[in-house]
């Protein structure tokens, strides 16, 4: 039987600890490390650089929620030694920690306006910058026409194969580290956090 949502959420949340996070040294400067992809530092004025210089705060202050895949590298679904970028939409909403089956709809209507142009101001910036996919958005409030009832954001992430189940991405939802404050960013909880019942399910749809 699977468990609730809001369960296996509050089991990542124990399970990764309070804030401030204590993680010993091993942990930060080891398993939790993110180091810079080479081809940022060919491309110094990239926005990902915010995210990079911002790991180890990100992970010791932000809260644990939902978030779901609105696009990510095609090589991450398969096996190898790639770390790509990808986009995400997660929400504080106690509504959606309870139960984020919203966000998957919100991610398939967001994914929906990739390379359209509907003329409305509030849509095609995204629409731009998800057919772009060098653009990078921390906190990127969804449009009420996409979300009238739950307030979601937009984030870049960065998925590191070492954080990942079985080292790729088998699902499209997933656990978040996510800034509190603005800008919003956001690193998916890595696996050593996550229930076991929950890691099983999730590379099994794959």
């Amino acid at each position: 039987m699977k468990r609730p949502y809001d369960e296996i959420l509050n089991d990542c949340v124990e399970n990764f600890g309070p804030v401030p996070r204590p993680h010993s040294l091993w942990t930060r400067y080891r398993y939790l490390r993110i180091p810079d992809p080479p081809w940022l530092r060919q491309h110094p004025h990239d926005k990902m650089a915010l995210l990079f210089q911002n790991v180890q705060a990100l992970f010791t202050h932000g809260v644990v929620v939902w978030g779901h895949v609105i696009q990510a590298n095609m090589l991450l679904f398969e096996e190898g030694n790639d770390d790509c970028p990808g986009e995400v939409v997660f929400s504080f909403a106690r509504s959606v920690q309870r139960n984020p089956i919203n966000l998957q709809a919100v991610s398939s209507s967001l994914y929906a306006l990739k390379g359209t142009n509907s003329d409305d101001p509030e849509l095609d910036p995204i629409a731009d910058y998800l057919a772009a996919e060098t653009v990078r958005v921390f906190g990127l409030p969804v449009p009420p026409a996409i979300s009238p009832a739950t307030r979601c954001h937009i984030s870049t992430t960065f998925f590191a194969r070492k954080h990942l189940p079985d080292r790729r991405l088998c699902a499209m939802l997933l656990p978040m580290v996510v800034q509190r404050d603005e800008p919003h960013l956001a690193l998916p909880l890595p696996e050593r956090y996550w229930p076991d019942d929950f890691r099983d399910r999730w590379t099994q749809f794959s």
